[in-house]
């Protein structure tokens, strides 16, 4: 059996760091709106003077995070700041010039060449880079990808995958993400840079951001992919929400110890702490 600690409430452990590193997408909401206990549980953590970083693998600017998260309920001073691949994206290319840029991603995420020196193009014969944001909604598939990105390949230009992601959960329904497509380019012979969880650049400004530089720190998340890997990567403590997208390991009783070990096996990214939900 794999060495994990099964908790109930984040009190039991959060004395030992004065800096989180929380997950947004399947520990704080789903997409559609804040999970319980949530609000109390980082009013909990503001109280006792802990630091609060929202890190997640969505494809906006930190900014439009914000605005959602505020329009969700979550006001600012539950949180000291929010980094988002989206962010990290935009600051890896906005000191680029003149670059011919294909999209792939719903409207609403266009934002994201917003002060870039960019032109977007939709001939794949004039593209120097692709921009993977990922797919339109809930009900997308690969199969509707396929296409463009066989025909892209064939002239080479760089993907830029602002969401490391393959799946999220969004309410109660299973969505791919920009991570699928780009896995999918890579299997065809394309070039693809990730940015986001678990790639070191969104710890690196993150760590940028923080006013104490020595904190210890806990990652909160629940992909073991991603939120856990990339604590792994940068040395930190972890702990893993299984109501998100490993909601498998989760029976009547709470967590599935079995099924957890098996799961952990066969991603080999443990985590220090599990816990069913964020719940101070």
């Amino acid at each position: 059996m794999i060495n994990f600690n099964q908790i109930q409430n984040l009190s039991e452990v959060h004395s030992e760091y004065e800096c989180f590193f929380i997950d947004l997408w399947g520990v704080v909401h789903n997409g559609v709106s804040l999970f319980e206990n949530v609000k109390e549980t980082l009013r909990s953590l503001k109280k006792e003077n802990k630091s609060i970083f929202f890190l997640t693998n969505a494809p906006r600017r930190s900014s439009v995070i914000k605005k959602q998260l505020l329009e969700f309920g979550l006001r600012k001073e539950l949180y000291d700041d929010v980094v988002s691949s989206g962010e990290i994206t935009w600051q890896k290319l906005k000191d680029k010039k003149d670059l011919k840029c294909f999209l792939i991603g719903p409207p609403r995420d266009f934002h994201l060449v917003e002060g870039l020196d960019v032109e977007v193009v939709k001939n794949p014969k004039f593209v120097d880079l692709i921009i993977n944001t990922g797919p339109w909604g809930d009900k997308d598939s690969l199969e509707n990808y396929k296409p463009i990105l066989e025909e892209l390949v064939n002239y080479n230009p760089l993907m830029i995958c602002s969401n490391p992601d393959k799946t999220v959960i969004r309410g109660d329904r299973f969505m791919i993400c920009a991570g699928l497509l780009a896995e999918y380019y890579q299997q065809i012979g394309g070039n693809v840079e990730y940015y986001g969880k678990p790639f070191a650049e969104i710890y690196d400004f993150t760590y940028s951001l923080m006013k104490k530089k020595n904190e210890k720190i806990l990652v909160i998340g629940d992909s073991l992919d991603n939120d856990i890997k990339g604590a792994n990567l940068q040395n930190l403590d972890s702990l893993l929400i299984t109501s998100g997208i490993h909601r498998e390991v989760n029976n009547h009783n709470g967590v599935d110890k079995e099924e957890l070990n098996d799961l952990i096996k066969k991603k080999k990214n443990c985590p220090k702490y599990v816990m069913r939900h964020l719940t101070f």
